[in-house]
């Protein structure tokens, strides 16, 4: 294991640390104002991890929840049930000694299960569209 690897994966892990604070924080007051304070130190906290650590595929599902809470402030919607499953999701994702594109795959999936929109700033496509406009 080099230098590099172990700093990385200290800090994935100092900042889960931080991410399962405030997401037990945001468990325990959902529903009361003091819960824009941790939904806000736990959304910057998610924008620090993805700018130390963008290519990490851990990087890639907290960002995938980090878009199902920022997206039109949807925090406040989810219940202290779903974030516990974040916190338990979390918990065993860090936990693994390597993280592929199955476990992203399933660990985005586990947060749709939880009820989190995981891609909220979706592409509407016209399916009207005539992609042989130019014939006659």
């Amino acid at each position: 294991m080099n230098t590099e690897q172990t700093v990385l994966e200290v800090s994935g892990v100092e900042i889960t640390k931080t991410l399962l604070g405030d997401l037990q924080k945001l468990q325990q007051y959902t529903g009361e104002p003091i819960a824009a304070v941790y939904a806000d130190n736990l959304l910057r906290t998610m924008r620090k991890l993805c700018d130390k650590l963008p290519f990490d595929p851990y990087t890639e599902v907290v960002m995938a929840l980090h878009d199902a809470l920022f997206f039109q402030n949807r925090w406040i919607d989810y219940n202290a049930n779903q974030y516990k499953g974040v916190c338990e999701l979390l918990t065993s994702l860090v936990n693994q000694k390597n993280i592929n594109n199955s476990s992203v795959e399933s660990a985005i999936l586990t947060l749709e299960n939880l009820g989190f929109d995981t891609l909220p700033f979706g592409v509407n496509i016209d399916d009207n569209l005539d992609t042989n406009e130019d014939e006659e």
